[in-house]
């Protein structure tokens, strides 16, 4: 007989469907509000200063999602102190994709069920706009169900963040308007937010269908070219199924990770340690996944 799985229910009492829709709308309107501010580019001049605080807000917000919310706080890549995983945390936060419990408990599903129905954004399974972002519309955004997370859950300051998720974001958004004007506002803030979503929330849509699978991982992540440059090395989504506890996702020679280069600055630091590396054999051949626990400590651990 063959196993049917089913998306895990939300905790709690659902809700009447105009209160989970208003919820759905509130929970998206910092993200929905930065792509309609870009019908301004037109009448905002862009200058150097635009690159420049462009460049800046990018890696502030990308390195949040990737080095922060996906490779330590989902997989425990690494270690890290309590107080700079917290600022990890916050990075995170200002790419405006909610909280980090919010943020890896979806983002553990993925692993768990990827591209079955129980998925929470296969586009194997659902198609395309569903994979990308079709999702967020569909699946109810209220609390999502802690027992993925319960390893960060018992950080008070992480669920304090997780509610409050927006403040770090306007935060960031006030610091660009007050040093550029509506310059640092549309392009540094809003430019880059939204490039940095389009480009996550790329590698669940784009990286499960187009690209190579160098691994049979039993599921259809790949590695995606352009995604792996423009994704800092989340991209590389196939090595990352393969391997995702490791740090590092770029395997070949041609596969330059950001990401990792970025957290073995960290670890030069000693801001991070125990940094785990792939088996150097898995740039050969077509093996299975390992099985993943996420039972391990956070912060402050040796």
């Amino acid at each position: 007989m063959q196993t049917v799985l089913v998306a895990p229910p939300v905790t709690g009492t659902l809700r009447p469907f105009w209160y989970r829709a208003t919820r759905v709308a509130l929970a998206l309107c910092p993200l929905i509000a930065v792509h309609l501010a870009l019908f301004a580019i037109p009448f905002v001049e862009f200058t150097v200063w635009s690159v420049v605080a462009i460049f800046v807000v990018t890696r502030i917000t990308g390195l949040g999602i990737t080095a922060g919310f996906h490779r330590y706080f989902s997989h425990h890549s690494f270690k890290t102190s309590r107080w700079f995983q917290f600022l990890l945390a916050v990075a995170g936060c200002t790419a405006l994709q909610k909280g980090p419990l919010w943020w890896v408990a979806h983002h553990r599903l993925h692993h768990k069920h990827s591209d079955t129905p129980a998925d929470p954004h296969s586009p194997v399974v659902n198609g395309f706009f569903h994979g990308h972002v079709g999702w967020l519309f569909t699946r109810d955004l209220m609390k999502p169900d802690e027992r993925p997370v319960r390893d960060l859950a018992k950080y008070p300051e992480l669920v304090w963040l997780d509610r409050l998720w927006m403040i770090p974001g306007v935060l960031l958004a006030a610091a660009c308007f007050a040093v550029l004007g509506w310059n640092g506002l549309i392009y540094g803030f809003c430019l880059s937010v939204v490039l940095v979503f389009q480009v996550t929330f790329a590698v669940n849509s784009i990286g499960h269908l187009f690209g190579r699978q160098r691994f049979d991982t039993g599921e259809g992540s790949r590695n995606n070219l352009v995604l792996g440059y423009l994704a800092m090395g989340d991209g590389w989504h196939n090595n990352h199924h393969r391997a995702p506890y490791s740090a590092r996702h770029g395997f070949a020679w041609y596969e330059f990770d950001v990401c990792y280069r970025f957290i073995r600055l960290l670890a030069r630091l000693g801001l991070v340690w125990g940094v785990k590396e792939p088996p150097a054999e898995l740039r050969f051949g077509r093996v299975a996944p390992e099985p993943e626990t996420n039972a391990e400590p956070v912060a402050g651990g040796s």
